[in-house]
């Protein structure tokens, strides 16, 4: 099978997964996770051709218009880097801002992308520019959201994300077959179309999975993490750091880390921390490379995760499947279906200082309930996150989209 994957890819990643030509001068890309590259290369190791399309921020926007294709060098991987302009309103260079025509001339080049490439099939990720530019293709397009445009909105509102939400409302109900990464953002989405949406997680890749994980000097590290990328009302960082300061008064040997975009030394996190009086025991880095945080994550006593609003989180995804005990919010969409509903990790009340608090002294300070947390969630990640699971049942959707739209191509 013929298979493009479009939505936020980086070279770096790229390059670390996939062989490319030494002269290969390949843009940054579409910062983030792994998530869709260790979909990729699930992909390749099963046969299947693939191409992954993204975007990257440029300069001059029309620079290398409409697109940069590299080839891997055993052929398996076809990767295109479209322009994407760096500016959401104000003008560049006799362009508007890419959110006042709805990505429009983004949206132009992923389309020149996926002719070049012509799949069998076009999966496109969250519902904006990347699943409306493989709509308007006219290829056989399966779409994935990983996340509520509408409490997106609610958490963030800006003038930006009152644009992204009315993209999301013109995409999602052309949507013929659309998959969503936990049971609240399928009845989110739900309200916007009368398609039917299948339920499938995020897929955790198997050298994850397959490592050692935590072990018992992890608990005694005393030492908790945070993953945010972000300093908001969505994220919750404050709270979050008010709840420690209250943990750690109770016990002094308490620690966290802090990483992620807002998060590094002098960033907006550390400036409110230091003016509320709460950076003790506190380490502010940053912006991490992923393989760091997932040592982070083998070595620590927990994973605090205060955001008020979730799909299908990959920070507790892969710090389940790494045996980190999670705490993370009762109430905050998804996050309770990941954890089996406080099965596999302590369910708190994010909006509460002192619940948190609660759960960090909880998971911190006893080593029987870490223990079982840590098992508990290591079963559950590996029954929802195995990377076999998810690929297997994206190819079953992928051959339904192609016989829907052209029966022939299905015994292709």
């Amino acid at each position: 099978m013929r298979i493009a994957i479009l939505g936020p890819f980086t070279a770096q990643l790229l390059t670390k997964q996939f062989d490319f030509p030494a002269d290969a001068r390949m843009p940054v890309g579409y910062p983030g996770a792994p998530l869709l590259t260790v979909l990729a290369r699930a992909l390749v190791e099963r046969g299947h051709e693939v191409a992954t399309i993204t975007t990257d921020y440029i300069a001059p926007s029309g620079q290398n218009a409409p697109f940069q294709h590299f080839r891997s060098i055993d052929g398996r991987l076809d990767a295109y880097f479209c322009p994407q302009r760096a500016r959401s309103f104000r003008p560049q260079a006799s362009q508007p801002g890419r959110a006042l025509d709805f990505f429009a001339h983004e949206r132009e080049c992923l389309v020149a992308a996926l002719k070049d490439y012509a799949p069998d099939i076009a999966h496109a990720h969250w519902t904006y520019e990347f699943v409306w530019a493989a709509l308007d293709s006219g290829y056989p397009t399966l779409a994935t959201a990983h996340d509520s445009p509408a409490k997106v909105l609610r958490f963030m509102p800006n003038l930006y994300r009152a644009f992204r939400y009315a993209m999301a409302r013109r995409v999602i109900p052309r949507c013929e077959h659309l998959t969503a990464v936990s049971p609240d953002l399928v009845a989110d989405l739900s309200k916007f179309t009368r398609t039917p949406i299948q339920l499938l997680a995020n897929p955790i890749d198997d050298e994850v999975m397959r490592s050692p994980g935590s072990t018992p000097q992890s608990f005694e590290s005393n030492t908790l993490m945070m993953v945010l990328n972000g300093w908001n009302r969505l994220k919750n960082g404050a709270t979050a750091l008010r709840a420690f300061h209250k943990a750690r008064i109770a016990d002094p040997r308490l620690k966290l880390m802090c990483f992620g975009a807002s998060w590094q030394a002098e960033g907006p996190a550390h400036q409110w921390a230091r003016r509320n009086g709460v950076t003790g025991g506190v380490q502010f880095r940053g912006p991490t490379p992923h393989d760091t945080i997932l040592a982070h994550m083998q070595s620590c006593a927990a994973l605090l995760h205060p955001s008020r609003w979730e799909a299908c989180c990959m920070a507790i995804a892969e710090s389940m499947s790494l045996g980190l005990p999670v705490i993370a919010g009762r109430h905050t969409d998804g996050v309770p279906w990941q954890l089996d509903e406080g099965r596999a990790g302590m369910l708190v009340d994010v909006t509460d200082v002192d619940d948190m608090a609660r759960g960090i002294a909880a998971v911190t300070g006893d080593a029987p309930l870490w223990r079982q947390l840590r098992e508990r969630a290591r079963e559950r990640a590996r029954a929802m996150f195995s990377i076999d699971h998810v690929v297997d049942s994206y190819l079953a959707m992928y051959r339904q989209a192609m016989a829907a739209h052209s029966p022939e191509a299905a015994t292709a």
